[in-house]
């Protein structure tokens, strides 16, 4: 309902009467008209006052006439003011575009040092190279900051391992790296290349399963330096191993290898991660456990 009045309720009673209604409060004497010769002094004096007023009006129309005031020397009145000239809105110059931070992905080159396994610059790591032709090939792509790829990793990761080492797919890892365009950041590129100097090590797989538990709880952190380090120490890589992880990781060794391989990545048709591809089919990995991934994989059902 809107606010408005009550159906049936009269208009409110004005405080005072209508003009021309009767005096509610109360009946006032009818007055009687007064006699003739009291009518003819009133006319009288009604009469000589038109007459003083006629006068004066006369004289201050002459005043006002003399002095020309209110009118233009052709008799015209004089123009209203001109109206003030409109604002000019002017448009605030458009800020600076906020520049991403480069990355490897910026400016990729056409070649550069290949880490051990991988299939060649720009390709994806093989983790069992030594895999029987005939046996089904399971593609994974992911990248070190996917949250997803990390859940997926803790559900699927060892039965992944299990496959590889036996030899029951061919277990083909493309690293993407895209997440640091998203982010703003460049941990994606050097987490990939810190697993790439493991492989060096032969401890590729080891190095990445360690990344992903290691992820931090908040997208976008990332890793500092130091902590890729440590990760390297408990997969085991120490002494000279560990020396030469760390100059092939302070020089971002694979960084155009990483920019080729999220490149090629791309243009295959993959747009997000995880994604696991069973002899190029994606995988259906609705309500799959670790058991049940494994004999998919092994089956070659994707």
């Amino acid at each position: 309902m809107s606010l408005q009045d009550p159906v049936g309720q009269p208009p409110e009673f004005p405080a005072d009467p209508f003009a021309g209604a009767p005096n509610v409060a109360g009946a006032a004497p009818v007055a009687t008209p007064p006699p003739a010769s009291s009518r003819r002094g009133v006319m009288g004096v009604l009469v000589a006052a038109v007459a003083v007023l006629a006068i004066v009006v006369a004289v201050l129309l002459g005043q006002s006439m003399s002095r020309g005031g209110g009118t233009t020397a052709s008799g015209a009145a004089p123009a209203a003011n001109p109206a003030a000239p409109a604002a000019t809105a002017t448009a605030p110059a458009p800020a600076p575009a906020a520049k991403a931070p480069a990355t490897a992905t910026s400016k990729p080159a056409a070649t550069g040092p290949v880490p051990t396994g991988a299939v060649g610059f720009g390709g994806p790591l093989v983790l069992n190279p030594s895999a029987p032709a005939g046996v089904p090939t399971l593609d994974l792509y992911e990248d070190p900051q996917c949250p997803i790829c990390q859940q997926f990793e803790a559900i699927f990761g060892t039965a992944i391992g299990e496959v590889a080492k036996n030899n029951e797919a061919k277990v083909v890892v493309h690293t993407m790296t895209f997440l640091d365009r998203n982010l703003r950041n460049d941990s994606s590129v050097r987490a990939a290349n810190a697993a790439f100097c493991a492989a060096d090590q032969g401890k590729f797989r080891e190095y990445m399963s360690a990344t992903f538990a290691a992820q931090p709880a908040q997208e976008g952190v990332g890793w500092t330096d130091a902590q890729l380090a440590t990760i390297a120490q408990s997969v085991s890589i120490s002494g000279s191993a560990l020396d030469t992880w760390k100059t092939c990781q302070q020089g971002l060794t694979y960084a155009a290898h990483i920019a080729a391989l999220e490149i090629n990545s791309e243009r295959s048709g993959v747009n997000g991660t995880p994604t696991a591809l069973l002899n190029g089919k994606k995988m259906n990995l609705s309500g799959l456990d670790a058991a049940g991934f494994r004999a998919a994989v092994k089956a070659g059902t994707a």
